[in-house]
């Protein structure tokens, strides 16, 4: 939820033609990967301060013993979940 609140305020879907691509694998080990990733919107830039919504989404990645990383890409985010399900 937080990801699409950014996405549509600041994002790939803040204008018309971006695009969000969301996916999802189950490894092996028992670890679940949610890929992120925006195209198609304005520029991105690395935030300067994380947010109330990043602190949000890490606490809960934290209580699944998950970890989620940021890649700021000037064409658009990329975020990979990874926890054990």
């Amino acid at each position: 939820m937080e990801l699409a609140t950014n996405a549509a305020k600041y994002g790939s879907l803040s204008v018309p033609n971006g695009r969000i691509s969301l996916t999802w694998s189950d490894v092996i080990d028992g670890r679940v990967i949610l890929r992120w990733l925006e195209t198609g919107g304005p520029a991105v830039q690395m935030p300067t301060h994380r947010g109330f919504g990043t602190r949000v989404i890490e606490r809960m990645i934290d209580q699944l013993k998950g970890k989620a990383s940021y890649d700021w890409r000037p064409d658009g985010l990329i975020c990979e979940i990874v926890f054990f399900a």
